[in-house]
């Protein structure tokens, strides 16, 4: 038998060297029988440029400048968190004064409320993410109808199946972040009562220093479950900045550096930041 050869036909559309699209089939130099190709690799093949092709060249650009936006200012929130330079540092710092205060009230009754109040906060928005979610699989559905009424616009960006498909799964993906982050921030915030609740009345308290510290964890489970919040909610400013990618992958850059002008302004220029820096520590 003749020594046996593959012939890949490559695909245009690659953007690594080693990633390729094998539209393929093997041929012998002489008698021999002919395969096909592994279908696991030709099956990973195609969902990888599957995902190439969906984009266009502004698309992937677009996307890349989004997301490195909002990496990038949720670096920058966290290391101002750790210097205490925005408003959720300053609020870290009052969220522990109100444990503390908690410590010499005998009814706390009133503290419970206001982390009751704060779980459903958490709980509306992610149970509104679960239908949001739930409403992109509806579109999907029915996206063909959908398609043919972007394309009927002249002033948007030509869209195709793979590539509304595709954009749909993105947004999905965002509010999918948002529910799991706003979730956590409801068992953080349950947790936080818990040990609120351990602290024993100011008649009955033996170790000073030990209802100091289980306030000071109370503090801290609260700050993290507000860090959550925060983080879910931005997934909700960025996914509705999102959908203006459906106009055009231009849109998408621009809502997304408009929300991060508005998020930034909130947290470090806004007045609330000035109001919570007039008492300190």
């Amino acid at each position: 038998m003749g020594n046996t050869r593959r012939i890949f036909f490559v695909s245009s559309a690659s953007w690594f060297p080693d990633t390729r699209r094998f539209h393929g089939f093997t041929e012998t130099d002489g008698p021999g029988p002919t395969r096909p190709l592994d279908k696991a690799a030709a099956a990973a093949d195609s969902v990888g440029m599957f995902m190439f092709d969906g984009f266009s060249t502004n698309d992937l650009v677009a996307l890349a400048i989004f997301v490195a936006a909002w990496g990038g200012y949720e670096w920058y929130g966290a290391r101002a968190l750790e210097t205490g330079s925005n408003t959720s540092s300053r609020m870290n710092r009052w969220r522990r004064h109100w444990m503390q205060a908690a410590i010499a009230r005998d009814n706390r009754i009133g503290d419970l409320q206001i982390i009751r109040v704060l779980t459903g906060n958490s709980a509306f928005l992610a149970s509104t993410a679960i239908f949001v979610t739930a409403g992109i699989a509806a579109v999907i559905g029915s996206a063909d109808r959908v398609i043919e009424i972007l394309n009927g616009y002249e002033f948007l960006a030509e869209t195709t199946r793979n590539r509304f498909g595709l954009k749909l799964a993105v947004i999905a993906l965002i509010f999918v972040n948002a529910f799991f982050r706003l979730a956590w921030s409801m068992r953080l915030h349950s947790n936080a009562a818990v040990v609120l609740g351990a602290i024993p009345q100011p008649e009955k308290i033996e170790d000073q220093a030990r209802a100091e510290a289980q306030a000071g964890l109370a503090a801290d489970l609260c700050n993290l479950a507000a860090k959550h919040y925060q983080g879910g909610m931005h997934a909700y400013y960025f996914g509705f900045a999102a959908c203006a990618w459906f106009a055009h992958p231009v849109g998408l850059v621009i809502a997304g550096l408009w929300v991060v002008a508005i998020l930034y302004r909130r947290e470090f220029r806004s007045r609330a930041f000035a109001a919570l820096g007039r008492i300190t520590d």
